[in-house]
């Protein structure tokens, strides 16, 4: 218990105990904070998911309606019709992209957040009379409209646009 200086080394055990505990406090709270984050970033992904589906569907359903009221109209020579929309300019505090591809009666609206890995895509259709041009745009507002010059065979198109 004593050395030749006349000390003891009981007081050791004090000092060797509080410095092993500070190092396993210190290991569970990175471990702690490792997977809270890992958590967090899930859960954003799946906010902006939900987020991204609910404004994919909003825009889905406008172009819907102005299909319905070009494809009743008797004449779409001179025909106007301006739908504007209102939407978010971020999802779970990231900007978005709105992809719109349509081929023939069907198409997709495709919704990427720029930092997030969120990705949906809303199907929609159209009437056999109408069709949707392509387009790509950021998100926040948007212009839904008739263009009567517009389509591949200059038919006429839906134009989904910014203001």
């Amino acid at each position: 218990m004593r050395d030749r200086l006349g000390g003891s080394d009981r007081a050791v055990s004090v000092t060797v105990g509080y410095v092993m505990t500070l190092a396993v406090s210190t290991l569970l709270l990175s471990g702690l904070f490792v997977a809270g984050g890992s958590f967090v970033d899930t859960q954003r992904e799946r906010a902006a998911q939900g987020e991204l589906t609910v404004v994919g569907e909003r825009i889905a359903a406008d172009i819907g309606t102005v299909d319905r009221l070009v494809a009743t109209a008797e004449s779409r020579d001179n025909l106007t019709v301006h739908r504007p929309l209102t939407l978010p300019d971020r999802v779970s505090g990231t900007g978005y992209r709105i992809r719109i591809e349509a081929n023939g009666t069907q198409g997709t609206i495709a919704l990427e957040s720029e930092q997030t890995d969120a990705t949906v895509e809303v199907p929609f259709r159209t009437s056999e009379i109408v069709a949707v041009e392509n387009a790509t745009v950021d998100g926040g507002d948007l212009r839904i409209r008739w263009d009567p010059d517009g389509g591949a065979d200059g038919d006429g198109a839906v134009v989904v646009s910014e203001p």
